[in-house]
């Protein structure tokens, strides 16, 4: 039961380290929010997690046999280890270069939410995900290392990392709706970039329990 939780944290805090960086999911909630108000947040995620779940449906029902071959999994697990050292020195590095920014007073305007834009929106979600190179990239390396590891748990396992990695966009983005729709202040730079070491510190650990995990 440790290891589920294990890796329901650990899906949840690398997927904070994804969502926190700034990127075409975070500039779509931004302007959406501030168009159409806060619940345009929440449909955002809800296509993005519809497209995960397929992922991570089609890994275990199928893709998934072409990664037990051991040496293939190895090669993944190293190549996700790899790619969270990359993530957190760039995470790193773009805090200390101030290249992290995010200007909730430009998005403050009057807002209005139409129902009959739910799917648009939903699908808006799904799409902002297939275009961004990065979600690839993550998908072919973090996250097959992180199925791999989940499988040897059955259900439980899968189910756990699914829940633990969209609960983090969750969090995140309805947090930033809810910033952006009441015009709320207390969330300054400061803060924002004291998470973002915290979870590149977290990357450093994973990416070396990966690569040792692969290795042994």
């Amino acid at each position: 039961m440790n290891e589920i939780y294990e890796i329901f944290f650990g899906a949840m805090i690398v997927a904070f380290s994804g969502a926190l960086v700034p990127g075409p999911m975070l500039t779509l909630v931004i302007s959406s929010v501030a168009e159409k108000g806060f619940w345009t947040s929440f449909f955002i995620v809800v296509g993005h997690a519809l497209l995960e779940l397929a992922v991570v449906a089609a890994f275990f029902l199928g893709l998934l046999k072409y990664l037990e071959n051991p040496i293939v999994s190895r090669i993944i697990g190293i190549l996700g280890g790899v790619f969270l050292f990359y993530m957190a020195i760039d995470i790193l590095i773009s805090v200390f270069r101030k290249k992290y920014k995010i200007d909730f007073k430009s998005a403050l305007r009057e807002r209005t939410m139409n129902t009959k834009s739910t799917g648009i929106i939903v699908l808006k979600g799904m799409l902002v995900s297939l275009m961004n190179p990065y979600w690839f990239i993550w998908w072919i390396s973090i996250g097959a290392a992180f199925i791999i590891k989940s499988v040897q748990f059955s259900t439980a396992g899968v189910t756990s990392f699914f829940l633990g990695h969209i609960s983090a966009d969750f969090i995140w983005y309805l947090f930033i709706g809810f910033l952006i729709s009441t015009g709320r202040r207390f969330f300054n730079q400061k803060i924002y970039n004291g998470i973002l070491i915290a979870c590149s510190l977290f990357l450093f650990y994973l990416g070396v329990r990966f690569i040792l995990d692969s290795l042994i």
